[in-house]
């Protein structure tokens, strides 16, 4: 594949944002309507303003670029787009208008293909991909693997928020091939604002493929500000209104991740067919860092139909061989002080091991060795944010 330098995009018919030390607020998009393979530095003062727009369905590789921006760093909204994103740094600068967030780090819809891999986002609203032009076959499905994310952040200038996740799916059906692994997911009380750190929402993978989440770490979901009384954020939320079994969310199979001080929960199934969670470990002490309590949890994991429907639509789960210690004073399942199982909405919660008493900080924190040693037996993740400039 032709490897088109930033000296060269100019020739390429791009428009091509100045270098970081002399771009203004009013620096243009990088419009890329050529395939090939793009390094350089990308930045946007302005909430309404990409850092960098996908214009084109030939293949597209962004390798080792940095984006800077108040709104969505990569937008991608053509249909039957082919895009990898490796090796890059995100970083969400301050909204510029009220009642908007951070941009997302990236925005996709009707693509056909998506990578994002080995990248360090920091301070975004996520991954956002809706609906799916692509066939499920291995180079036309989505992978989003290995990532470094500090704070997932839907926060609004002039106070509240939007509903934002690390990776959201909505409406991206019977895709096989799916997967969202080996992502290292932090968000910091109060200077954060993630609801569900990944949402699947009436989206599905297929019987043979399900969609594959595995080996991720995510660590922290809070309201804002952090001892806030409501939240409805969780780990990972299965979700949706369709209606039928074939519109809903299905076939998803997550396993041997960590989910940790997750406010709400950490790991739910509040609609569709057919999932999985199992050998996973999910650890909250219901503590902030300073030992303030957390107003919000409840209880580690929950099966319910949240959109009541029927037989047909919400049906065939399981949540299985997972190691739970969800600390909420008031309860006691399976000990004092313990919310492991939603009262009466975990009938299908089946062989799971409870951590003895106490779930403290000191539990937060020994998840976190677990995963360092995780790490260190495999490929290295994308480089620490002090790293990466």
């Amino acid at each position: 594949m032709l490897r088109l330098l930033v000296t060269l995009m100019l020739a390429a018919c791009l428009v091509l944002p100045a270098t970081r030390s002399d771009q203004g607020p009013s620096a243009a998009t990088l419009v890329i309507r050529r395939g090939g393979t793009y390094s350089g530095t990308f930045r946007s003062l302005d909430s309404g303003r990409p850092c960098v727009r996908i214009a084109t369905t030939e293949p597209v590789v962004l390798d080792s670029c940095v984006f800077e921006g108040a709104g969505t760093l990569v937008e991608c909204q053509l249909a039957g787009a082919r895009l990898t994103i490796r090796r890059c740094v995100g970083r969400g600068l301050p909204p510029t208008k009220d009642q908007t967030p951070r941009g997302r780090f990236l925005t996709v819809s009707e693509a056909r293909s998506v990578r994002v891999e080995q990248c360090l986002l920091e301070q975004t609203s996520g991954i956002y991909v809706y609906k799916w032009s692509g066939d499920g076959s291995p180079r036309q499905t989505l992978k989003v693997l290995g990532n470094r994310v500090r704070n997932i952040d839907g926060r609004y200038r002039d106070g509240g928020g939007l509903t934002v996740s690390f990776v959201g799916l909505n409406q991206v059906r019977g895709v096989a091939g799916i997967e969202i692994a080996w992502n290292e997911v932090i968000s910091r009380p109060d200077e954060s604002m993630v609801e569900d750190n990944i949402n699947l929402y009436n989206s599905s993978g297929t019987p043979a493929s399900p969609i594959r989440v595995h080996d991720n770490y995510v660590q922290g979901a809070y309201p804002y500000p952090a001892a806030s009384t409501k939240f409805s954020g969780t780990g990972m939320t299965t979700d949706g209104d369709g209606s039928s079994a074939l519109t809903t969310t299905a076939y998803v199979e997550a396993y041997q991740n960590q989910f940790v001080s997750t406010c709400n929960a950490a790991m739910n199934i509040a609609a569709g067919h057919h999932i999985r969670y199992h050998h996973n470990r999910l650890v909250t002490s219901s503590r902030l860092p300073d030992g303030r309590p957390l107003p919000t949890t409840y209880a580690a994991t929950a099966v319910f139909n949240a959109y009541n429907k029927p037989a047909t639509v919400f049906f065939a789960h399981r949540v299985d061989h997972n190691v739970i210690g969800y600390a909420k004073p008031g309860y006691r399942i399976p000990l004092p002080d313990r919310h492991d199982l939603s009262h009466e909405n975990c009938q299908p919660c089946t062989d799971n091991e409870h951590l003895p008493n106490p779930i403290t900080l000191d539990s937060e924190r020994q998840e976190w060795l677990l995963w360092q040693q995780k790490q260190a037996r495999r490929v290295q993740v994308a480089p620490l944010v002090a790293d990466a400039y």
